[in-house]
């Protein structure tokens, strides 16, 4: 894959739904060692490295760019992405609780908070809990109360949003009811306002039984909100894809003006990619929108196809905006 070139050369868990650990997730590299990078033609070959990189959550400062991912784990490259090390787990498994699933981190005001589910047991419901630092990389607190918990379903998948009014809300999905959640969030990012208000729901036959990993931005351009997200099932066989909704207010109702197909989905190089995470990277003094994602490889670094894919690494492509609004990824497939 050809990543940054390719933009050049165009523009200049039942796991259903969970997308927890799963048994097949690998193992990454000793904590402190690099992780395995592919050759590859051009500058950006996906995927950007070998360690498992569920759900990546990103956060890029420069050339130094972070990727928080299931299992609390946390990678660093500090040479835009090129090469990465492997900074083992950031936060520990509490005493009580299984999995830890999807980090997300975001800065609010001096403090680095990170979003990320967790469940008491084995067919137990997930509650959404928080941790806080002053510095990305160590120093993380764990608050002892779920900042979201349902004794009817579980809540996964959390992603911050911070409307134009300055407002924040926490957006999440629901396990069992099959749709995306908003609430709001207190200025400090810390505290659910607990009114939750359902924004998407299955309705597409190719998200199957699940829609989950929302992600939400406004572009003043269209003066529109677009709702990101993730259908099907996670799994290597479960035909993963992102898909993009949008609305005239945070709020309201996604159904009714979303794309009736993925514009990302797998390919015979990539199985299930999903749970994707929109931020701008600025490489080469261009500033790019790019979309970051996990996918199965079907294939090894020497290009032979793996009988069972089972590790989910990090990819990323470019987001491109076309004339009628709406986003494109590459051929809407990963590119390699």
């Amino acid at each position: 894959m050809k990543v940054l070139i390719r933009i050049a050369a165009t523009v200049a868990l039942t796991l259903v739904g969970l997308g927890g650990v799963t048994a097949n997730d690998g193992a990454p590299a000793s904590e402190g060692e690099p992780c395995a990078v592919r050759p590859g033609e051009g500058a950006y070959p996906n995927p950007l490295h070998e360690c498992p990189a569920a759900d990546p959550g990103m956060v890029i400062r420069g050339d130094t760019w972070y990727a928080f991912t299931t299992g609390l784990r946390l990678a660093k490259s500090t040479d835009a992405g090129h090469s990465w090390t492997n900074l083992g787990k950031f936060v520990e498994t509490p005493a009580g609780y299984v999995d830890m699933w999807a980090p997300e981190v975001y800065h609010v005001g001096t403090t680095w908070i990170c979003y990320f589910s967790m469940r008491p047991g084995p067919g137990e419901f997930a509650k959404l809990f928080v941790a806080t630092s002053k510095n990305l990389e160590q120093g993380w607190t764990l608050r002892a109360e779920p900042l979201g918990e349902d004794p009817a379903v579980s809540m996964i998948d959390a992603s911050m949003f911070r409307a134009p009014d300055g407002q924040r809300y926490l957006l999440y999905k629901e396990i069992g009811n099959r749709r995306i959640m908003i609430d709001r969030l207190s200025p400090d990012g810390l505290t659910l306002a607990r009114q939750p208000t359902p924004i998407l729901n299955v309705t597409q036959a190719w998200e199957g039984n699940s829609v989950e990993a929302p992600t939400m931005v406004y572009r003043p351009a269209e003066r529109r909100y677009y709702l990101f997200y993730s259908g099907a099932l996670y799994t290597v066989t479960g035909h993963y894809a992102v898909g993009v909704a949008r609305a005239a207010t945070p709020t309201a109702s996604f159904d009714a003006d979303k794309r009736a197909t993925p514009i990302l989905a797998e390919d015979e190089h990539f199985a299930s990619p999903g749970h994707q995470f929109l931020t701008r990277v600025r490489i080469g003094g261009k500033s790019t929108e790019m979309l970051f994602y996990h996918a199965y490889p079907r294939l090894d670094p020497a290009g032979n196809p793996l009988p069972t894919p089972s590790t989910r690494v990090l990819m990323m492509d470019a987001i491109t905006w076309g004339p009628d609004g709406w986003p494109r990824v590459h051929d809407g497939t990963p590119s390699r």
